[in-house]
């Protein structure tokens, strides 16, 4: 493969040629020196191969010249009818979209990498040259920069544009030019009202680069993401790339990216369609908010070779590591005492299922009065007290907010010793604790969580009971 030519050599050359002839032609001429400034022997030989050096270096000047128009004609014929290039900078490939590019290369996407579109500038950090600030050098088609095309007439020259643009337009700094502004302002308001919005327009254009985003919202660790009508929770942790790292957790599935968008858009693209408080995931890894593992990774997210990686890193009650039950079914995890009821080890087979997975699998067809529901024995209900139970506590994780619903846990162990003995019993103590929780939690964060462990106590009964 040819290696691309750093700009900055043929910058330097080029230079070098616009001053070097002059001073090569009107030096050591010994030809053209009159009589009295005639040489000896020893100076004219001295002259002579000054000369030659001269010469020489003229010579090494002049090939770049000749080698610019070469390359301008070379690059005519085998990309003049082109209107797709393939391009490269550092260490990614992209497909720059000619006719997008001449539209205004500074504001338009018109670069196609890895699924995503890239303005030449977004490219260019994508490609890890950010640095450069240089796109027109750093990004290359074949082995020539893509200012070897601008040169060309291949690209359009956009810059050179602007700057004539900020040249008629920039302001006279005179004392007088301001006394003509300041009157024209006078006379025709509506017109400095539009220029100056014209200008505004302007400098935004020009500014495209800055990010008005306050990316200080994705400083957290896990991440509500949406696609289309789907929706879940990206963990950073485990993010890889598109096709390793289960890193978005739904209600059913642990899910790669690309695995989210064949879920809810098939014909879409995970870095451009995934989006996170409406910022596309593409974006956040160019702001290094989502660390991209190489092609090379061998780290167990890239492996997934992990049964563990389908099932959840925490407890799903208590929210906390250590050794953790995974079900079979669903991605949750719990520990062993956590879990209602609580569950032995040497009780396990081969496969388990948490209650939440259980109570799905019930036949719940008979629909029953409230009333009917209420005044049951516990232990005909057992396992849907428990479901409730289990919702309770997980939604209760809240700091400074879980400490003032230990009652709960109070309850759990009253449910595991058989202490009620009707549902309104229970549906009576966990009544109370939503009541204790509001009057002794101060602030409205408290009075907020409490109002949802209602909705959601309500819902869950209302759900598996079927009610009428």
């Amino acid at each position: 493969m040819n290696t691309p030519r750093e700009p900055q050599d043929m910058e330097g050359e080029s230079d070098i040629d616009t001053t070097s002839d002059s001073e090569s032609e009107s030096e050591w001429n010994p030809e053209s020196s009159t009589g009295s400034d005639s040489l000896n022997e020893n100076d004219r030989t001295e002259a002579k191969k000054g000369q030659k050096r001269k010469l020489k270096k003229t010579s090494s000047l002049c090939t770049p010249k000749k080698s610019q128009v070469e390359d301008s004609r070379q690059l005519r014929q085998k990309f003049g009818n082109k209107s797709e290039l393939p391009v490269t900078c550092g260490d990614k490939n992209g497909i720059l979209h000619v006719e997008k590019y001449n539209d205004n290369p500074s504001s338009v996407e018109c670069i196609l990498s890895e699924d995503q579109w890239f303005k030449p500038n977004e490219f260019e950090r994508f490609g890890g040259k950010g640095r450069s600030k240089k796109w027109k050098t750093t990004i290359f088609c074949d082995k020539y920069s893509l200012q070897k095309f601008i040169e060309a007439g291949l690209l359009s020259p956009l810059k050179k544009r602007r700057i004539q643009n900020k040249q008629i337009d920039s302001p006279d700094p005179s004392p007088v030019a301001d006394r003509l502004r300041n009157r024209k302002r006078q006379l025709f308001p509506s017109c400095s009202e539009s220029n100056t919005s014209n200008h505004d327009n302007n400098d935004s254009a020009d500014n495209d680069d800055k990010d008005i985003t306050d990316m200080t919202m994705f400083e957290v660790q896990i991440l509500p993401v949406t696609c289309g009508s789907g929706s879940g929770i990206l963990h950073k942790n485990r993010f890889a790339t598109g096709r390793c790292g289960r890193c978005i957790r739904t209600e059913d599935f642990w899910l790669t990216p690309e695995d989210f968008i064949r879920l809810n858009k098939p014909d879409g693209m995970w870095r451009k369609d995934i989006l996170s408080s409406g910022i596309p995931l593409g974006k956040l890894i160019m702001k290094r908010v989502l660390e991209l593992h190489m092609i090379t990774c061998d780290c167990r997210l890239c492996e997934d070779l992990d049964q563990d990686l389908l099932n959840d890193d925490m407890c799903y009650v208590c929210d906390s590591e250590e050794e953790l039950l995974c079900c079979d079914e669903c991605p949750r995890a719990f520990h062993s005492h956590c879990h209602l009821p609580a569950v032995h080890k040497d009780s396990l087979g081969s496969q388990w299922s948490c209650t939440f997975c259980v109570m799905k699998k019930m036949d719940g067809s008979n629909q029953k009065t409230l009333q009917h529901v209420l005044s049951s024995p516990v232990s005909q209900y057992t396992l849907h007290c428990q479901y409730l139970l289990l919702h309770l506590l997980h939604e209760s994780k809240v700091p400074g907010f879980s400490e003032n619903i230990f009652d709960l846990g109070r309850m759990k162990l009253k449910l595991e010793k058989n202490d009620y003995q009707t549902l309104q019993e229970f549906v009576t103590d966990i009544e109370l604790v939503c009541n204790n929780c509001c009057t002794s939690s101060e602030g409205s964060n408290s009075s907020r969580m409490t109002s949802k462990l209602k909705e959601v106590f309500k819902r869950e009964f209302e759900t598996i009971f079927k009610l009428l």
